[in-house]
């Protein structure tokens, strides 16, 4: 066969129906590992930089977010530049992004870079998040129990466990249910970028005040002490509510950390309504569902439920101490209060550096990592290295239920 056949003949090859089939057979599905760190979600990624090159990434999944944030290392090996604008500057999406060698969808995303908050990707060890405008795109498993996140086309996968409806916002992909706690009707999203779950502080006192014998204390501890940056993490309240219905599912012993308002009547509801297709009163974190498995099926406006076994280490056995990661790796403690108010760690003040819990070097952790190794049985003592004005010394403190 001459030259001109052979390309005739590839020709009638590519428009063939098995050339077709082929082509048709992308990756549509795809399910990866990931690690559960301070009850943040972490995947890992690869984006393709301005050279070609791959480039491996460690994304925060955060379905209560929908921009796209990349840390100044991660900018730095993509070849993108910043521009003048100093605080989170906008940059140009990245075109290639893939999970499990499935190319993304970030069309029309919005990316900046955060500056000035190395904290936030020091505290994951993470390189940038994957944003509720990507995942909207998708059919999406948060498979707690097996550790597991699967992303998929629409119509690819069939839904299984309790189905209830839910409220997608077009534009940010943030989804919310509707709720009932205590005969209270209202609203919470969902959002699994956070480590716990909130509710302005005034519904929290009204709920406390109808039943003075739920679980309550002060000093967001544990996935409660979210960030340290929000302001006052240290004498925030929590409650443990015994039964929140969330759609269809009743979800059992939520703790729920109540936030003061933001200034101007700007309650946490109000302010997450900004992102929400209705008001919400809050947003039920992992801490709330992580012995599920969630499967949200956003072109249908759909979230189903499927119960697992119960974490094995209870969320609030812990040394009662509420810390701040820093910009250099360290952790500051913001809080040492108990119910009452009063200091329940004797030898720790605020302002104190955490240095170490037993063998565990806090500096350079992660906050899952710091957070755990408080962790243990009510009674168990943990030997912490403080420093104070530059000079180290130990302190035994107990683990306790918090609440």
């Amino acid at each position: 066969m001459n030259i001109k056949g052979k390309m005739i003949a590839m020709v009638l090859l590519a428009a063939s129906p098995m050339a077709a089939q082929a082509r048709e057979e992308r990756v549509r599905s795809v399910t990866v590992p990931f690690i559960l760190d301070h009850d943040r979600m972490v995947v890992e990624a690869e984006i393709r930089g301005r050279d070609g090159a791959w480039q491996k990434a460690r994304l925060w999944v955060d379905s209560g977010n929908p921009s796209f944030l990349l840390s100044k290392p991660l900018a730095d090996r993509l070849g993108l530049e910043l521009g003048s604008d100093q605080s989170r500057p906008e940059v140009p999406t990245p075109e290639n992004v893939r999970l499990g060698g499935m190319p993304l969808d970030f069309g029309g995303v919005k990316t900046n870079v955060g500056l000035g908050i190395d904290w936030l990707f020091i505290t994951i060890h993470n390189d940038g998040n994957l944003p509720s405008t990507v995942l909207k795109k998708y059919h999406v498993v948060f498979d707690y129990p097996n550790r597991r996140m699967t992303l998929a086309e629409p119509g690819v996968l069939e839904p299984r466990g309790i189905r209830s409806p839910a409220a997608v916002h077009p534009a940010t992909g943030i989804v919310q249910m509707d709720a009932e706690i205590d005969g209270e009707k209202c609203s919470f999203a969902l959002d699994n970028g956070a480590s716990s779950s909130f509710m302005p502080d005034s519904l929290l006192a009204r709920l406390r005040e109808r039943h003075p014998e739920w679980p309550y204390t002060l000093g967001a501890v544990g996935t409660a002490n979210i960030w340290g940056w929000w302001g006052g993490e240290g004498s925030w309240p929590l409650i443990r509510i015994p039964e929140l219905r969330w759609g269809a599912v009743t979800l059992s012993n939520v703790v729920v950390v109540g936030l003061p308002d933001f200034g101007e009547g700007m309650d946490v509801g109000k302010w997450y309504s900004q992102k929400t297709a209705k008001p919400v009163q809050g947003f039920l974190g992992p801490n709330a569902y992580k012995n599920y498995r969630v499967e949200i099926v956003y072109s249908e406006g759909a979230i189903y439920l499927e119960k697992g076994p119960a974490p094995p280490v209870p969320d609030m056995d812990i040394v009662r101490l509420t810390v701040k990661p820093l910009n250099d790796g360290r952790y500051e403690v913001i809080g040492v209060l108990g119910p009452d108010g009063k200091c329940v760690v004797p030898g720790i003040e605020k302002g104190d550096i955490l240095l170490q819990v037993g063998d565990v070097r806090a500096t350079g952790a992660t906050m899952g990592t710091v957070v755990d190794a408080l962790r243990g049985k009510p009674g168990d003592t943990r030997v912490l290295k403080i420093e104070r004005a530059g000079k180290p010394f130990t302190v035994e403190a107990k683990v306790e239920r918090v609440i």
